[in-house]
């Protein structure tokens, strides 16, 4: 499951440009092909470390990447220590490396949500030059065929600082298909049919839906999948509540009927004790049918759909993809995490780090880590998605339901999700400590944002923004 600072748990088709390559990903590409830079001696004076070392999270989706890499080390000759790390460490880890100037690793795997935090910290390492050398970067590798969303989350001040590692194209309504048959029901495609749903299939053997919250532990991600099903929407926003003036929008009507509606849920219709509830609370729910619906990350999908459990269990899972409003056809928030070069390694050991996240993003590459890992989380382009559905979601151990949704989403991305500031870790604090409190009925929804509004307002001037005309 994403996470976008305190969050302790990690969430999962436009086709490639070139049409020999996309022949090879449809009729059964098998092996992977040799590095697009393999033959590389130097670049602009420099050559490349024979050694590095990469700093990841230990979950499965960045796992994918240690079985491929003795083929880039036999491919480039580059050896690469692979330390991975406790997700709920990973941040910390880093920030504190970064602020001593630690050189100890060449590249890093982290939220692409913290660059600018990065940026400030001349933690890491722009790629835009690297990007632009057609000896580092060949056309097969296809940049047009990233997902815009996230290259967007990597660039702060026309800058390129990442390329996305997994793909996480949004959020999904998980339900259970026989409460729902059993009360008539058919799954939600708005909001207000949520909450009507969720109310009239809680009982006192369910609840009628789950979603993460907990007052000890504040976690407001899956509230960010749903703000923008409900607030204002522009092209020129700067983050998903924030307007183009660096407002934040819960003085707005629409934010109004999110309180509402939110409070509603998880006072009345989530599970009892829901204070306490995480994603594991939230995810043994569900798969007990203890909660009709669970609202969370779609990399979800791949957890509860793996070939190791008994596909009995997965006879009333159902996956609903609530569609995008009218007003707001980018809705969906995208927080997939991204590979970074370590601005403070050497000039060899950061074109090294360079070659090998070129080597992992690339298209074949891909294609291969999905096929070995079943996993299609491990995607950060869609057409990576599009390969799984043509493949048959069969072959992956999760249902047709799962990839389709994931194929909506990555046509309905929200552009501008993420503000790119270093205020972002401050405010979203706010948004997650309100939301704890409203969970547990200490304040009203009208508290709510008024408390959200103010507060975010005072922080955002602190770091000078919006900056004066």
């Amino acid at each position: 499951m994403r996470h976008f600072g305190p969050s302790r748990f990690r969430k999962i088709g436009a086709a490639l440009a070139a049409t020999t390559t996309l022949s090879g990903l449809l009729f059964g590409y098998t092996g992977v092909a040799g590095a697009s830079n393999a033959g590389l001696k130097s670049f602009a004076g420099v050559t490349p470390a024979t050694s590095i070392t990469l700093w990841t999270d230990n979950t499965t989706n960045e796992s994918w990447q240690q079985p491929l890499i003795p083929q880039f080390t036999k491919l480039t000759g580059i050896k690469v220590t692979y330390d991975a790390f406790p997700q709920d460490v990973m941040q910390n880890k880093v920030t504190a490396a970064q602020e001593v100037k630690s050189s100890d690793f060449a590249m890093y795997e982290e939220p692409e949500s913290l660059t600018p935090g990065y940026v400030a910290l001349h933690g890491v390492a722009p790629i835009g030059a690297w990007i632009k050398n057609s000896k580092l970067t060949p056309a097969s590798y296809d940049l047009s065929g990233m997902p815009s969303g996230a290259v967007a989350q990597c660039t702060v001040g026309g800058q390129q600082y990442c390329f996305p590692t997994d793909t996480d194209p949004g959020p999904e309504m998980f339900y259970n298909t026989a409460m729902f048959k059993a009360a008539g029901l058919m799954p939600p495609k708005t909001w207000a049919q949520v909450l009507t749903d969720a109310n009239k299939l809680t009982t006192k053997a369910h609840s009628g839906i789950c979603i993460r919250g907990a007052v000890s532990s504040p976690n407001g991600y899956p509230v960010l999948l749903m703000l923008p099903y409900f607030l204002p929407w522009a092209a020129n926003y700067k983050g998903e509540y924030l307007n183009a003036n660096w407002k934040p929008l819960f003085d707005t009507p629409q934010a109004v009927t999110w309180a509402d509606e939110y409070a509603t849920l998880m006072q009345k219709d989530t599970p009892a004790g829901v204070s306490s509830f995480s994603f594991a609370q939230c995810y043994q729910a569900f798969n007990t049918g203890q909660t009709a619906m669970f609202w969370d990350d779609s990399t979800l999908g791949n957890y509860m759909y793996t070939k190791s459990l008994d596909p009995k269990e997965y006879k009333n899972f159902g996956i609903d993809e609530i569609p995008c409003p009218p007003w707001n056809q980018s809705c969906l928030l995208e927080a997939p995490w991204g590979m970074f070069v370590n601005a403070n390694a050497n000039a060899s050991q950061q074109l090294s780090a360079y070659m090998l996240m070129e080597w992992l993003t690339s298209p074949s590459v891909q294609i291969e880590a999905l096929n070995q890992s079943k996993n299609p989380a491990v995607a950060s382009r869609p057409a990576t998605t599009a390969y799984a559905i043509k493949q048959g979601a069969a072959r992956y151990g999760v249902p047709a339901s799962l990839l389709s949704a994931i194929g909506y989403a990555s046509g309905h991305v929200e552009p501008n999700a993420i503000p790119t500031t270093a205020a972002f870790p401050i405010i979203q604090a706010t948004l997650f400590t309100t939301l704890s409190q409203l969970i547990a009925a200490q304040i009203t929804p009208k508290q709510a944002l008024s408390q959200l509004q103010s507060q975010m307002t005072a922080q955002l001037k602190t770091f000078k923004l919006p900056p004066p005309s």
